[in-house]
């Protein structure tokens, strides 16, 4: 009897530890104005020289080198975008 009120016990402590670890807030996707590429989210308000730059990067993780030498040297969205792309599309088939 001692026992099973111990193991009772221990149960609806753990239950309540646990309880704690777990994301509540549901998973509703991408918001409107999120950039999603080759099904990936690079975040919200992004501008086209951001945009353009994950494009690119992307093409060039697929294997057809795209960079625009002069943005990639003189803006940092640009700059930005293509290394995200580049790194987040490699492999990825695009969708």
């Amino acid at each position: 009897m001692h026992t099973t009120k111990l193991t009772l016990a221990s149960l609806t402590i753990a239950g309540y530890l646990f309880s704690g670890c777990t994301n509540s807030a549901p998973d509703i996707g991408p918001r409107a104005n999120d950039f999603v590429y080759h099904g990936h989210n690079f975040g919200s308000n992004r501008n086209s020289e951001y945009k353009q730059g994950v494009i690119d990067g992307c093409r060039t993780s697929d294997g057809d080198y795209t960079k625009n030498h002069a943005l990639y040297q003189s803006d940092e969205s640009y700059h930005v975008g293509w290394e995200h792309g580049r790194l987040h599309c490699k492999g990825t088939p695009a969708r």
